[in-house]
């Protein structure tokens, strides 16, 4: 078991798998990931002058809902 051919495969098996499990989890919240188009923009839950200005809303403090 302390062979460092031992060590080595051990090494190997995991980086494998470590590889495998982001390869999954890349691939599974990629595809269940929504897909956003700039027409699915809820802009009357937006409460931050800079996230309203982020998705190209207008800001004006003084409406309700202040991004439009």
């Amino acid at each position: 078991m302390d062979s460092p051919v031992t060590k080595l495969i051990f090494i190997a098996a995991a980086v494998a798998a470590s590889v495998l499990v982001v390869a999954v989890m890349w691939t599974t919240l990629g595809d269940n990931a929504p897909q956003s188009t700039d027409s699915d923009v809820l802009y009357k839950k937006i409460q931050t002058k800079e996230l309203c200005e982020a998705v190209d809303g207008t800001w004006t403090a003084a409406n309700d809902p202040p991004c439009a």
